[in-house]
């Protein structure tokens, strides 16, 4: 195991027991992912929180500008620490791992669908209605766009994979032909 995954996990499973335990764990999450997006969408914020020239207070200071009143206080701190280590590349398995034990605990089953297309509202609802439905659990649904599989949909939960995809229908057929020579 690598040291990334070391802090990545020790930092999010410490950041969860923390929200647990101020009761803060829900406000947590929802501005975790927003902040992981943030940093996925600025990676010169990332490689200036890494940048060994500035000081360990002089990153945890810059975390503290940008954040500070904006985030439960935990959530700051936890970045502060990881500007002050150099590590807010995990800021992203950090998240990961906060969101794994979070749903754990809500009955919450991560989905992510992939469709050629944005769904509609109503396709939404009666996705995560059906979904709630098969799985007994409260959904959380990550979509996503690829026009690569033409039609249809993927989704994967639960550490599988359905394709119901145009794209994986003709796989499939293509397997079907070749494996019937």
């Amino acid at each position: 195991m690598t040291m990334k995954n070391d802090y990545s996990r020790e930092f999010g499973t410490a950041l969860y027991a923390l929200a647990v335990e101020e009761g803060v764990s829900e406000r947590v999450f929802g501005e975790f992912g927003d902040i992981k997006a943030v940093f996925a969408d600025n990676p010169g914020f990332v490689r200036l929180l890494s940048n060994p020239r500035l000081s360990a207070a002089e990153r945890a200071e810059t975390v503290g500008k940008v954040f500070d009143g904006k985030i439960d206080g935990s959530l700051l701190n936890a970045l502060k620490l990881l500007a002050e280590k150099r590590r807010c590349d995990c800021v992203p398995k950090c998240y990961e791992v906060y969101k794994r034990l979070y749903c754990d605990d809500h009955n919450i089953v991560p989905v992510t669908a992939v469709s050629a297309v944005k769904l509609s509202e109503a396709q939404r609802a009666r996705l995560v209605e059906k979904l709630e439905k098969s799985t007994g659990s409260k959904i959380l649904l990550d979509e996503r766009t690829d026009s690569s599989i033409i039609g249809g949909m993927r989704l994967e939960y639960g550490g599988k994979r359905y394709d119901a995809s145009v794209s994986g229908r003709l796989r499939a057929l293509e397997r079907q032909i070749k494996n019937s020579d």
